[in-house]
């Protein structure tokens, strides 16, 4: 339990952070499409590198200033690489917003600021949602690689299992880390479900027997 507790923590604390500093990058460059190439691309390099890895530098860069060891190079870790799925979804979901509908917001008299969060924002909800639901999935799994930076985790079980060859002891600890990601992606489809607005929402359209 105390472990599991350890993994949920070492997520809620990192994936936030991505948000707070994904979310207003996309915003910042959806109008931009030059500095978004390079925006996303840096962030798909930052994906190419080896979880495994990314946890090592973060290590070695930590170091010096004594913070290489526990959950400071862990939350790093899985921010940097939860960045790519939030950062291309905002700006794709910002600027797939049709063109008309921004023309005749503009002709109504909004301004760019109040086309932003009353047009575009609303309208980009669920692609924003599934990016940050993938980041969350990616981060449950990726936490596994905490406990060997001790910051502790469900890891454990899975790197001490391989290392006691007690297959057990590997397949609960993969089994409760698939269930803490199905689990939160389950959450957050309600919840994008709740901020989604209505008339987005497709419903079910009850069909009538003609006889």
């Amino acid at each position: 339990m105390l472990q599991f507790l350890q993994h949920l923590k070492v997520v809620l604390l990192s994936i936030p952070f991505s948000i707070i500093i994904s979310v207003p990058i996309g915003f910042f460059i959806s109008g931009k499409p030059k500095l978004a190439k390079i925006i996303i691309y840096i962030c798909s390099i930052l994906m190419t590198i080896p979880s495994l890895a990314l946890f090592g530098i973060m290590v070695v860069v930590l170091a010096p200033v004594k913070l290489g060891i526990g959950i400071t190079p862990a939350i790093l870790a899985i921010m940097m690489y939860s960045l790519l799925p939030i950062i291309r979804n905002t700006y794709a979901a910002l600027n797939s917003v049709s063109p008309r509908m921004i023309e005749a917001a503009k002709g109504i008299g909004l301004t760019g600021q109040q086309i932003l969060f009353r047009i575009k924002l609303p309208l980009s909800i669920p692609v924003i949602m599934a990016g940050v639901r993938n980041a969350i999935v990616l981060g449950v799994s990726v936490a596994t690689y905490a406990s060997l930076v001790g910051a502790g985790g469900l890891g454990y079980f899975i790197f001490s299992g391989i290392g006691r060859a007690n297959f057990l002891m590997v397949l609960s600890g993969a089994l409760v880390v698939s269930a803490l990601g199905i689990g939160i992606n389950m959450l957050l489809m309600k919840v994008e479900e709740w901020l989604t607005p209505r008339g987005l929402k497709i419903t079910p359209v009850s069909e009538e027997r003609i006889e």
